[in-house]
């Protein structure tokens, strides 16, 4: 079954590939962390019955960017929004590679505010269902006989 810290470790690597001068920090920021950077976490996930030994899943992805901030605690809103553009092509449509699975994207969806951008998409998968054996109570053996009903 897939672990989230993988498709965490996924998201982190590709959003650092594509953005180098970026600092990447994981589920928390810091009160002294770095600007400019971004923060992966992962938010709603579900599991529902495929089939009976199959489970489709789904895990809200949220990528936030940080830019550095003025006097006043405000950004370039210009830099967030391409940053955030830049991600939204990365993130929308397609599959991303976590480990030996492709899991699909969709529904990514940003937002600019002063300090920062957001970007939510969602990955949905299947697995397989944590199966265990489990016995179950033996069949109690009869003892009888069929016999023809006589006609009269």
């Amino acid at each position: 079954m897939l672990r989230i810290n993988a498709i965490l470790d996924a998201v982190e690597a590709l959003t650092g590939e594509t953005f180098p001068k970026l600092k990447g920090y994981r589920n928390l920021v810091h009160k002294n962390f770095e600007r400019p950077s971004f923060l992966v976490e992962v938010g709603k996930q579900t599991m529902e019955d495929a089939t009976r030994r199959i489970v489709e899943r789904t895990a809200q992805v949220k990528v936030t960017f940080f830019e550095t901030v003025d006097d006043y605690h405000d950004s370039q809103i210009e830099v967030l929004s391409d940053l955030l553009t830049k991600a939204m092509v990365l993130y929308s449509g397609g599959a991303i590679q976590v480990e030996d699975r492709f899991l699909d994207i969709s529904a990514a969806a940003g937002e600019v505010f002063n300090d920062y951008a957001e970007l939510t998409f969602t990955l949905s998968w299947h697995d397989d269902r944590d199966l265990s054996e489990t016995e179950g109570a033996l069949m109690a053996k009869f003892d009888f006989e069929i016999r023809a009903k006589e006609e009269t």
